[in-house]
């Protein structure tokens, strides 16, 4: 049954009911690489630098429109048959419908002009808020791979999620689908098109769809504030364990009451987009003195006071995330005087870059918060899915030997008293274990590496035990201690997804603590993320605490599970 939520209708539609068929088709990691793995990630660029993406705070004309035709509920169906443009620009690309043989009518969707990962194409999506949406898509790309994501404002916080991903070749076309639950408070919602890589996309067929019952929210729900100040401390609890930290941003820590959990709850804090190579290059700088900027590009630094100064002056650490990564790294970086028209940079250029990015990001962070990061991700993701090491532009221009040269510049220029980490998803798995010991034996020799942190997103099915064995194996093998990194555990759809997702952190924390107590250097659990709703996951439901920051069974597992000793 249809539901209209609204303080003054604006719409009298009649009921009606729209199903999805099918289950959900959640990307397999080793089909589609990091982009299933952890698109997410990729896709939470600051939002600031990503003033491309349109305003959507009002009803679509389009959907609207669509409503009337469709017995009340909201539906997006394009062939691109009829040559009618339904899609708005996101960042420079550009749209248009072009003759193409290899669409099923003949017609397609063409992006084009794409300068970052983000650019892309966006469908408002304002009247699918709260419901849950499957989407569909097909594509061909030169792009190894094509993702479909959500975007929304929650509380003035911006999220990126990944619906699904599919990989992509300039060819045939590649279908793929996915569902994804827009949370009743969202708002500025769109559902839009990108690629890691900045190839040229064609989108044959597009569509989203509710599923079950459609409930019309005029705007947003408002939901108060669940009083927090009387909730156990994870950051006392496990004090005399390791630290307990959380990620991160200005538009987070902004908000009273998300910052007062943080300050109750952490030890440490990871900044989840401000210390990425993307937000610290300065192109414009970079490019507008070559002589000067050709070996070491520009930096920007203020923006990173917000997340340091808050865990300075709340007695906390931070993890220094990340400085050599393949993705949320311009890819103007690559290229000789930054023109990426051009050829690529040779090797010696690229290392001088490299050591100079790393130099800066030291230098400054020790002047500015000394003593304050306690850990640095030095190179992040470089295992592939498919096996061996990413072929990342970081490869193409360095070589083989780019993480160890990484290790190499960071131990030149860290401080004494912090920690240099490799950082990497799926690490638990066996051949991309093996894969990732293959790389990191050398820096490991060379003394250049203290950690290994163990992404962590995972799910209620994911083995505990095999998880913990390849925890175990980093230690032994490489002599290092372990960082939890960017933990959430993603919830399955029964009906007591709650209390099941709590089960399983008791379990998990209840191993954790058992190897930390048998001497296994487990020193650091960063959660990735406040609430379910602000989650790079949010479809997944995978935090411990809900979108009004009220506890959930996952939260009291983490605290029971010291009690349960």
């Amino acid at each position: 049954m249809r539901k209209l939520i609204s303080s003054s209708v604006a719409l009298l539609l009649v009921l009606a009911l729209s199903s999805c068929s099918g289950g959900a088709q959640k990307p397999d990691a080793g089909a589609v690489g990091d982009e299933a793995a952890n698109a997410g990630t990729t896709a939470a660029a600051p939002a600031d630098t990503r003033s491309g993406a349109p305003d959507t705070t009002a009803v679509t004309e389009e959907l609207s429109n669509d409503m009337q035709e469709n017995n009340g509920v909201p539906s997006i169906n394009e062939d691109f048959a009829g040559g009618e443009l339904t899609a708005v620009k996101r960042g420079s690309a550009i749209l248009s419908i072009v003759q193409d043989d290899a669409a099923k009518n003949g017609r397609a969707l063409f992006i084009e002009g794409r300068k970052e990962s983000w650019n892309g194409a966006d469908y408002k999506a304002e009247l699918f808020r709260g419901n849950e949406i499957e989407v569909k898509g097909s594509f061909r790309s030169a792009n190894k791979a094509v993702r479909v994501s959500v975007q929304f404002n929650v509380r003035g916080n911006t999220t990126y999620n990944m619906v699904f991903a599919v990989n992509t070749n300039d060819s045939t076309y590649t279908a793929g689908s996915g569902k994804y639950t827009i949370p009743a408070s969202a708002e500025r919602i769109v559902v839009y098109i990108e690629s890691d890589e900045l190839k040229d996309i064609y989108c044959d067929e597009f569509s989203v769809n509710v599923c079950g019952d459609y409930t019309y929210y005029e705007e947003a729900a408002e939901a108060l504030f669940a009083n927090t100040s009387e909730y156990p401390s994870l950051r006392d609890t496990y004090a005399d364990l390791f630290r307990i930290g959380m990620a991160v941003s200005p538009a987070i820590l902004s908000k009273p009451q998300y910052a007062e959990l943080v300050k109750a709850q952490c030890s440490s804090i990871t900044a989840e987009n401000d210390m990425k190579p993307e937000a610290i290059l300065d192109y414009g700088t970079s490019i507008s003195d070559l002589d000067k900027y050709q070996e070491a590009p520009a930096m920007k630094f203020d923006h990173l006071n917000v997340e340091l100064g808050f865990a300075r002056d709340n007695g906390m650490t931070v993890r220094g995330h990340t400085l050599v990564w393949h993705s949320q790294t311009p890819e103007w970086l690559f290229y000789k005087d930054y023109d990426r028209s051009g050829e690529l940079a040779d090797r010696e250029l690229m290392l001088k870059r490299m050591e100079n990015y790393i130099k800066g990001m030291m230098e400054w962070t020790t002047a500015n918060y000394p003593g304050l990061i306690s850990a640095w991700d030095v190179v992040n993701e470089a295992a592939a899915d498919e096996g061996g090491m990413r072929k990342s532009l970081w490869y193409q221009t360095v070589g083989e030997d780019y993480i160890e040269k990484a290790f190499e510049y960071a131990r030149k220029y860290a401080p004494e008293d912090a920690k240099l980490f490799y950082n990497d998803y799926n690490s638990y798995q066996k051949k991309k274990q093996e894969d990732i010991l293959t790389f990191l034996r050398p820096v490991a020799a060379a003394g250049n590496i203290d950690g290994v942190g163990m992404q962590s997103h995972i799910g209620t099915y994911m083995s505990i035990n095999e998880y913990m064995l390849a925890l175990k194996k980093y230690v032994e093998e490489l002599g290092v201690e372990i960082h939890i990194t960017e933990l959430d555990i993603g919830a399955d759809k029964s009906d007591d997804w709650e209390e099941k997702q709590g089960k399983y952190f008791s379990r998990f924390m209840k191993k954790i603590i058992e190897l930390k107590n048998e001497g296994v250097p487990i020193t650091s659990l960063t959660l990735w993320g406040i609430s379910d709703s602000l989650s790079w996951k949010a479809g997944d439901r995978p935090l411990v605490f809900r979108d009004d920051l009220s506890r959930k069974p996952a939260f009291d597992a983490m605290i029971n599970a010291r009690a349960e000793e």
